[in-house]
């Protein structure tokens, strides 16, 4: 679940190389935005499946993030100027828990953001693995920022009524 074309390309290259099965996504914001243009990292660029990508450090909360939430949430840490490690999952199956629960090791914190809606999705899978497995580290319970529980929306004026806004992700952050 790629954030930017760099990734996309990575990505999409070890499924394609790969002798399993993968089903691909890939953001419709993706397409139309300075992110979704990068420069194209060459024939040979290949991103391995479950390896995320640290954003941004930091010390005092952890978001774990993926596809374009990635960039609410550097905007959020941006309207706050706090130090908020950002971890671009890149992949959702498998993911990068060990980086999710180092992370959470050094801050104590998490905030999951994602643009599921917050039932059944796959924040709360990695909100009861850093539960379970990183519990004793916690200083707050984990969090999750997500969609509503209602039918996505096509119309792009709903869509951003209903998808989480940075500043949803800040009030979060500052909870």
């Amino acid at each position: 679940f790629p954030s930017n074309a760099q990734d996309a390309a990575g990505l999409l290259r070890a499924a394609i190389r790969g002798n399993d099965p993968a089903f691909f996504l890939e953001h419709r914001n993706l397409l139309d935005t300075p992110s979704g243009r990068g420069a194209y990292p060459g024939d040979d660029y290949v991103l391995p499946f479950g390896v995320g990508n640290i954003i941004t450090e930091g010390t005092k909360a952890t978001i774990v993030t993926w596809g374009d939430m990635v960039y609410r949430a550097k905007e959020a840490v941006e309207q706050l100027g706090e130090s908020v490690e950002i971890i671009d999952l890149r992949t959702i199956i498998p993911w990068d828990e060990a980086m999710v629960l180092n992370s959470i090791k050094k801050t104590n914190r998490c905030l999951i953001v994602h643009e599921d809606g917050i039932a059944n999705a796959f924040g709360a899978e990695i909100s009861a693995t850093i539960t379970q497995k990183a519990f004793s580290y916690l200083d707050a319970p984990v969090m999750r920022v997500a969609m509503k529980d209602i039918p996505v929306p096509y119309n792009k004026i709903l869509m951003a009524a209903v998808v989480p806004t940075s500043e949803e992700v800040a009030s979060a952050l500052r909870e």
